[in-house]
Formats: C-alpha cells, sequence, structure tokens
C-alpha cells in the first residue's frame, strides 16, 4: 500500500498544467526567403556578414568598442538582464522546502470565559520546515516563464548592442558627411574669393558690368551662408557621440578630429552579392525577434501558473527543537518537541476569479502571439527594404558622382573661356552653382550609402559583436 502511494504521489508530481510551448509556425524558410529575396544558399557563415568595422576606420571602431562598454543604455540592459537572473534564481527554489530556526516566547492569559484556564509562558527554539508541495505543476511553470525572461532580457541585451553600434556609426557617418560638406564650402569659398577678385578687377577696367560683380558676390555670399549651417551640423553630431558614448560634450572632440582621413569622401567599396549570402536564420535569430518569442514562450507559462491556482494546494509543515517553561531548561533532552502538520488547500468562493484569470492568462498568450508574428513580419521587411535602399543608392551615387565630374568640367571650360571673353559671367555663375549642387548631391550620396549599409546591418540583427553576456552580468 505504501509502494502504491509512492508511486501515486510521484506521477502526480510529474504531471504539468497548462500547455506545452512550441514555436508557432507561422512562415517557412521558403516564404521568407522569397519575400526577402536572399538567394536559395544552404550553407552560408552568418559570422561573415557586413558590419560597421568593415568601413575601416579606425575611430569609428574606438568609438562603436567603447559604446558596447560604456553607453548608460548598455548597462541599463545589463543591470535588467542581473534582475532577471536573479529573479530566475529565486523562482528556482520555489519547489523546494524551506528551513528556518526560531526563538520564541509565548505568553497566553486566557479570559475567564474560556472555562479551563490556560495561563502559560513558555520559550522555544528549534527549526521550521514549510514545504508546499508542485504537484500539479503550477511551480515549474513559473520557473519556465522566468527563464523564458531571462533568455528575453539576454536578447534584449544583444538588441541594445546592435542598435548602439548602429547609431553610433550613424551619428559618425553625419558628423563626417557636415564635416566634408564644411569642406568643400571652405575649399570652394577661397575659389569664388578669387573668383570675385577676377571680376571686380574688370569690371574696374571696364571690362565687364556690374551685373557680373553682383552675380559673383551673390555666389560668394551664398557658399559663407553655408559655413555656419555645417558647423552647427558638425557640433549637434559630435555632442550626440558623445552622449551616447556616456560623456560629456566636448570630452572626446580631441580624439574626433585628430583623425584626417574622412570616409564619406570616398565611396565604400561593397560586394552586392553579399547582402542575399545570408542564411535565412537572421530573421527568426534577430534580437528583437528572440525577445518576442521568449516573451511568447513565458506567457505561455503563465497559463499553467494560473491553472495551477484551480487545483488543491498540498503543503507540509513541521518543528523540530525545544520548548521549556524556564528558559533555563530549554536546552535539554526533556524539553525536545516535534511536530508534523500535512494540510490541504481547495478553493472554493474565489473559483470564478481563478477561472477567469486563466482565461485572462489564454488571451495574454494570443496577443504575445500577435506581437511575435509581427515582429517577424517587421524584421522581413527591414531587411528586404534595406537591401533594395543599399541597391537602389550605389545606383544614385553612380549618377552623383558622374554628374559632379561632368559638372566640374564645364565649370572649368566656363571659366576659361569667360577669362578670355567669349562668354558673360551668367554662365560662369550657372555651371558654377550646378557644379557646387552636385558636389553637395555626391557628398550626401556617399554619405546616405553607408548609412544604408549600417541600416542593412541592424536589419540582419547585426553579427557576432565584441560582448560576452556572461561576462558582462558577473557579480
Amino acid at each position: 500500500m505504501k509502494k502504491q502511494l509512492l508511486i501515486t504521489f510521484i506521477l502526480l508530481s510529474a504531471c504539468t498544467v497548462g500547455p506545452d510551448y512550441s514555436t508557432p509556425k507561422l512562415f517557412n524558410d521558403e516564404e521568407l526567403q522569397k519575400s526577402v529575396g536572399l538567394d536559395d544558399i544552404e550553407k552560408v557563415n552568418a559570422e561573415n556578414t557586413f558590419s560597421p568595422y568593415d568601413f575601416g576606420d579606425a575611430t569609428l571602431n574606438n568609438f562603436m568598442d567603447e559604446v558596447q562598454e560604456d553607453s548608460p543604455s548598455i548597462k541599463i540592459a545589463i543591470l535588467k538582464l542581473k534582475q532577471a537572473r536573479e529573479n530566475l534564481n529565486i523562482t528556482l527554489k520555489n519547489g523546494f522546502p524551506t528551513l528556518d530556526f526560531i526563538g520564541k516566547y509565548t505568553k497566553v492569559n486566557n479570559s475567564k470565559n474560556m472555562g479551563t484556564l490556560l495561563n502559560s509562558n513558555f520559550y522555544e527554539v528549534g527549526l521550521d520546515m514549510n514545504w508546499e508541495i508542485d504537484i500539479f505543476g503550477g511551480t515549474r511553470r513559473k520557473t519556465e516563464a522566468s527563464k523564458a525572461q531571462f533568455m528575453a532580457e539576454i536578447y534584449n541585451l544583444k538588441n541594445v548592442n546592435v542598435s548602439l553600434v548602429s547609431e553610433v556609426a550613424t551619428i559618425y557617418v553625419n558628423l563626417r558627411n557636415a564635416e566634408q560638406q564644411l569642406k568643400n564650402a571652405l575649399e570652394n569659398l577661397a575659389i569664388q574669393e578669387e573668383a570675385y577678385d577676377i571680376v571686380l578687377e574688370k569690371y574696374n577696367v571696364a571690362l565687364t558690368d556690374e551685373i557680373s560683380v553682383s552675380q559673383a558676390k551673390y555666389l560668394l555670399e551664398t557658399t559663407k551662408m553655408q559655413i555656419p549651417e555645417y558647423e552647427y551640423q558638425r557640433e549637434v553630431y559630435a555632442n550626440s557621440l558623445a552622449v551616447i558614448l556616456g560623456k560629456l560634450p566636448g570630452e572626446i572632440d580631441d580624439v574626433l578630429y585628430e583623425n584626417k582621413k574622412n570616409i564619406v569622401s570616398d565611396v565604400f567599396a561593397f560586394d552586392l552579392a553579399k547582402l542575399y549570402e545570408l542564411p535565412i536564420s537572421v530573421i527568426r535569430n534577430r534580437p528583437d525577434v528572440k525577445v518576442a518569442e521568449e516573451n511568447l514562450v513565458a506567457q505561455n507559462a503563465e497559463i499553467g501558473v494560473a491553472l495551477g491556482e484551480l487545483y488543491p494546494t498540498f503543503s507540509l509543515s513541521g518543528f523540530l527543537g525545544f520548548e521549556s517553561k524556564p528558559w533555563r531548561k530549554l536546552i535539554n533532552s526533556d524539553s525536545s518537541a516535534s511536530s508534523i502538520i500535512p494540510s490541504i488547500t481547495f478553493p472554493i468562493f474565489h473559483w470564478g476569479q481563478l477561472r477567469r484569470n486563466v482565461r485572462i492568462q489564454k488571451l495574454l498568450t494570443e496577443e504575445s502571439l500577435e506581437n511575435y508574428k509581427n515582429t517577424v513580419l517587421t524584421a522581413v521587411s527591414e531587411v528586404r527594404n534595406a537591401i533594395v535602399a543599399v541597391e537602389k543608392e550605389y545606383q544614385i551615387n553612380k549618377s552623383a558622382r558622374e554628374a559632379y565630374e561632368s559638372m566640374s568640367l564645364v565649370s572649368e571650360l566656363n571659366w576659361k573661356k569667360y577669362e578670355l571673353g567669349l562668354i558673360d559671367y551668367s554662365q560662369v555663375l550657372e555651371s558654377e552653382q550646378n557644379r557646387l549642387s552636385a558636389q553637395t548631391n555626391w557628398v550626401n550620396s556617399n554619405a546616405n550609402l553607408y548609412k544604408y549599409l549600417i541600416t542593412f546591418y541592424k536589419a540582419i540583427g547585426g553579427r557576432p559583436v565584441n560582448i560576452n553576456s556572461d561576462e558582462k552580468i558577473k557579480g
């Protein structure tokens, strides 16, 4: 009989109420691959995918390394991860008995209307044990939910990491773009000041009219007007970069401006074919997609937690120690005492509330499923958009470069014609304005190309970055 009771107890303890989690079959790999437009490549090393480190800018690389160590956003994500780990450690202990040391003094004075008078005081010291037996698995489901929440924070840390690397790289490119535009404006200003002097000399000897002088002055002042704006943009981006790195504005200026190379002055050579050499798993393994899935796992487990509250609760409590009226005889063999109290609790009057809570948890799980689905769809859309953006910007960039080169030649030839007196200054002005516009467009396109590649990097969830979660959450 005792053996049968033991087997029954073990079987009951092995059952777990609530649905087991299984990965939603929302889209198969073929559907995702076709939607994104990736090559049908089965064996691809995901670590070979692009990252902003491939730009080859040492200053940018140092900033991206630094943001992964010192950014307040990273530190907040790490603190959340530590909290989730501690919560998991607490939950893991819930299914085990608790053992507490107690020391107690009791004084009882019952009223006379109680009949037999019980006036007593005594001392008590010993071990108090309590154990809520997880027969139906509600506690195990709670542990399952905590594990999923812990994993969600790990992926959240990776997501924050990729986002910060992307943001640092984007701000850096914007900064270098403003810097290059400022440099071009200053160089053009020097050319236009020289041109203005030439036009003014011709005017002084009656070889040109006042209109040409005014046009040359207009072009000169228009360029001057651009310089403060580019200086302001450079300052704003430098300050933004400092803040995201967890530093005061101006604190990184020495490091920032010691690098004479400007990456947006040239087009980054990138093989477009690599955009398609990706395993479709980059969609499902994006950090934000994994966060959404772990949240779904956790919420699915909460159904089991809610169902467990509908069933009886079995608990066992006991005491082992010493009891004595005089405290001098407390630690004595004659004062030894023990007790064991099994109990069962079954919900009755709040059964309806518990049933409604089960329905709430099921609805929340459906909501989490839809959120997971939406996150996958967003990931697919972002990857596809990023690929198209890079492709189209490459086309724009080629045309922008050729337009600039053509207008530079036209402007140069028109200047020579003007100096020989073959054309008036209005033609020079038009060609020079077109040259400046083409130059600005080309530099902006260079910067856009870098930024779209950064967007692509973020869309695929990054590649393994310089972070070790285990090391980060120590202590």
